[in-house]
């Protein structure tokens, strides 16, 4: 008799836990991919303003002789590396001068889950338009080319932030503009810019770029971080795939 109370007590606990679990949406036998998925979400709250955080003077650690740009190789994912540069403006003017190539055939890693987005801005206004960008970590505008080693998955935000003018200025153009700012108050001047994409493990979108910028005059001395997110939405950096949060 005992028994047989135990056995009824196990199976009501059993059916209790099972309604329990219905109720609140869980599912213990969810596949091990969609809670990997889940997990490499990021929130986006709390973002710097205009997607650029200043972490301080920057550090570099490179020789390079004025006008001269490198690029690391791609990894074995497919991912694009550090690209250091010395930037002159005759090597500026000249990148701004030259027309764009067709990129389309260019997919930086977790490149092929893009689509239309409604992101809001800084000043409550919104962005309409493409969520991903082929983003440079070496601007055209500063001499740099459009190759896959140069080219990262970014946002909208991360490649331009608002893009409103004035004192909108955010993403990697904050970075592009005060570097082009100083060379064209400085023609016989250089600037030392180091950008290097930051990943996580093995995901093909970096989380962000961290940008290094120094003058030959010391003037622009700066290190900074531009964020690859956009307010309202979560990514997968592991794919690249995004949706509203």
């Amino acid at each position: 008799m005992e028994a047989r109370m135990r056995r009824l007590a196990i199976s009501a606990l059993l059916v209790l836990s099972c309604v329990f679990m219905r109720f609140v949406g869980w599912n213990p036998f969810q596949s091990a991919q969609a809670l990997i998925r889940e997990f490499t979400f990021t929130a986006s709250a709390d973002l710097p303003t205009e997607y650029v955080r200043i972490i301080g003077p920057a550090h570099i650690e490179v020789e390079l002789e004025p006008g001269s740009i490198e690029y690391a190789p791609l990894d074995a994912l497919d991912r694009a590396g550090e690209a250091r540069a010395c930037v002159t403006w005759d090597m500026a003017e000249r990148g701004r001068a030259r027309e764009r190539e067709d990129m389309q055939n260019l997919e930086p890693s977790g490149w092929g889950h893009n689509g239309k987005a409604h992101i809001m801005l800084e000043d409550g206004s919104f962005y309409n338009g493409y969520f991903w960008n082929r983003s440079h970590l070496v601007a055209k505008s500063l001499g740099g080319d459009d190759i896959i080693e140069n080219l990262i998955c970014g946002t909208r935000m991360q490649n331009v932030g608002s893009n409103k003018g004035e004192g909108h200025v955010g993403g990697m153009a904050y970075c592009e503009t005060k570097t082009r700012n100083w060379l064209d108050e400085h023609q016989d001047g250089f600037v030392y810019y180091v950008a290097r994409p930051v990943y996580e493990g093995s995901e093909l979108v970096c989380r962000s770029v961290v940008v290094n910028m120094r003058s030959s005059d010391g003037e622009l001395d700066e290190e900074v971080e531009v964020c690859n997110a956009a307010r309202g939405y979560r990514i997968n950096y592991a794919t690249g795939e995004f949706e509203v949060d």
